[in-house]
């Protein structure tokens, strides 16, 4: 399934994760709401799906595949010219790094980019 909007994943925060005691957050999902702080436009441009932690992940799997359900991950629309970094499953192509998303969505629609 091809998005029409891109579409960044991320997982909702707080959560629990079976294997381990304790409450969690994702420090990468966190680096992701935090540009979404700092960019709030980005929000009403693209569509930010807060996801549970638990696996699997089938909003994802359902356009990138079962292997590349780790979050957060950026899926673009079919519309998109996707950058030199991004990944490729089945013709839909995705970026999975924080400052590459953030790069490609501070270009893609302007505010703060990630610092080099």
């Amino acid at each position: 399934m091809k998005p029409t909007r891109d579409t960044l994943f991320i997982i909702a925060a707080p959560f629990e994760d079976a294997a381990l005691d304790g409450t969690w957050f994702c420090t990468a999902c966190a680096t992701m709401e935090g540009a979404l702080l700092a960019n709030p436009h980005w929000a009403s441009r693209i569509d930010v799906r807060r996801s549970a932690f638990p696996r699997p992940r089938q909003d994802i799997i359902a356009m990138i595949g079962e292997a590349n359900q780790s979050m957060p991950v950026l899926v673009l629309a079919s519309r998109s010219t996707p950058p030199a970094d991004a990944k490729e499953y089945e013709g839909v192509f995705f970026l999975d790094e924080p400052k590459s998303i953030t790069r490609y969505l501070a270009a893609a629609y302007g505010g703060a980019g990630p610092h080099p």
